[in-house]
């Protein structure tokens, strides 16, 4: 079984002319885009981040009292005014919104978030992070639009048009997890399936977003969610395959 960075940089885009050593972009470890994101500062390569908490550089550490949801916003909206991005064009944006915040096995913090677009366009960042630890803008990845892996099929790339396309089920070697935004918008909790092993995660208001470490999944190609409204009523299933190599 292939490593977490090892996955990621498979699934990395080619790099840009204009930027060579800028090599690969990660928006939750399965994105990718034409246009690489170009962030202020050195440059990086920003899978290290989304594959669960390696800072990277030093950077300005950020206060413990800075709200992650605000410092998500301004760095996305620093990249949206930056020449020659995937967030151009993509209008005012609103609020951040965390998808999904957890601890994974080896004892890291993975963390989502979603900014909302005048433009529809989604954008996103992820972060890892030691557990009580604030987030910096050294940790933080983003962009916006660009191309995913599908759920079902992880040899195929589909154009990031929705929210519900990011996340997946990844069975790597820190650990399986799963996490993702719900596309039912009754939905309240998603039933995870995985093997004979059953887990029913809560799935936020705010964003529609989940996710978890999830042990019992090792070595499965496969889970099955199941999304259910308030009153336990099944609004629809989803098959999500680990993406191998």
């Amino acid at each position: 079984m292939t490593s977490t960075l090892e996955r990621i940089a498979q699934l990395a885009p080619e790099p840009t002319s204009l930027d060579g050593e800028w090599s690969r972009e990660t928006l939750t470890r399965i994105v990718h885009s034409d246009q690489p994101a170009r962030r202020r500062g050195r440059r990086r390569l920003v899978a290290l981040a989304a594959a669960g908490g390696l800072a990277l550089g030093t950077g300005v550490a950020v206060a413990a009292d800075v709200d992650p949801l605000a410092l998500v916003r301004e760095q996305i909206l620093g990249f949206t005014e930056q020449p020659n991005t995937t967030g151009n064009g993509v209008g005012a944006l609103g609020d951040a919104e965390l998808v999904a915040s957890f601890e994974r096995l080896d004892g890291k913090v993975f963390s989502l978030w979603l900014v909302p677009t005048e433009s529809g366009a989604v954008c996103s960042a992820s972060a890892g992070t030691q557990p009580g630890r604030p987030v910096t803008t050294d940790q933080l990845e983003y962009g916006c639009g660009g191309e995913v892996l599908t759920h079902e099929d992880p040899d195929r790339h589909a154009p990031l048009l929705r929210s519900e396309q990011l996340g997946g089920f990844f069975d790597e070697l820190d650990g399986p997890m799963v996490y993702g935004v719900a596309p039912y918008e009754a939905a309240t909790s998603v039933r995870v399936t995985a093997g004979d092993a059953v887990r029913t995660l809560p799935i936020r208001r705010d964003s529609h977003g989940f996710g978890s470490a999830l042990p019992e999944a090792a070595g499965l190609d496969a889970v099955t969610l199941t999304f259910l409204d308030a009153g336990g009523t099944v609004l629809g299933t989803r098959q999500w395959v680990a993406p191998r190599g």
